[in-house]
């Protein structure tokens, strides 16, 4: 009866282990950007890399510790406060349009989200406005953990159009609220 009972718990273990090597039992993607948004919020730069696939997470490590890119507040370093509003997951097939695929596809299931976020900053720009921005943050599977690994700005008017808007007066406006910025100043 012991060795029943033992190899019941073995078992058991090993199932449960391979659920979590898997991923599908990890952390979800919807509980990553909120993680990573909640970092932002706090202007916790270096927690917030953490949500990143190693290859990205590198760059943004090597970006945030950049003085002059601390002292003019560029990307990032521009967020004062940043809440999650909105979110969905769009059909990858859909997502993956607005995606660079030499990049994108060397990842297994990745999933695409259409997120709102509400920011604060410090100097408005072309990448963040006062207000809720529109954008989409590819979730990838790496080492068994849901990962950031873009965030690109998007067309959110063809969005609208396709049936994947939010449908809100501010979504309907960001296109135009954004397009005030994009001439007045460098890239960075």
């Amino acid at each position: 009866m012991n060795k029943r009972v033992l190899v019941l718990i073995l078992f058991t273990y090993f199932s449960l282990f391979s659920i979590f090597v898997n991923g599908e039992e990890t952390t979800s993607p919807i509980n990553v950007i909120k993680y990573y948004i909640n970092d932002l919020n706090k202007n916790k730069w270096e927690e917030a890399t953490y949500w990143w696939d190693k290859e990205s997470r590198k760059e943004l490590l090597n970006f945030i510790a950049n003085k002059e890119k601390q002292k003019y507040k560029h990307g990032l370093l521009n967020i004062k406060e940043a809440n999650l509003v909105r979110w969905k997951e769009l059909p990858y097939e859909y997502g993956k349009q607005y995606l660079p695929n030499r990049y994108i596809e060397k990842f297994n299931n990745p999933r695409v989200f259409y997120v709102g976020i509400n920011y604060k900053v410090h100097s408005q720009n072309k990448y963040f406005i006062n207000g809720v921005n529109y954008f989409l943050i590819a979730m990838v599977l790496e080492d068994g953990m849901w990962k950031i690994a873009l965030s690109p700005h998007v067309p959110v008017q063809s969005l609208i159009y396709d049936g994947y808007g939010f449908g809100t007066e501010d979504e309907k406006a960001y296109t135009e609220r954004r397009l005030k910025f994009y001439n007045n100043e460098i890239d960075y």
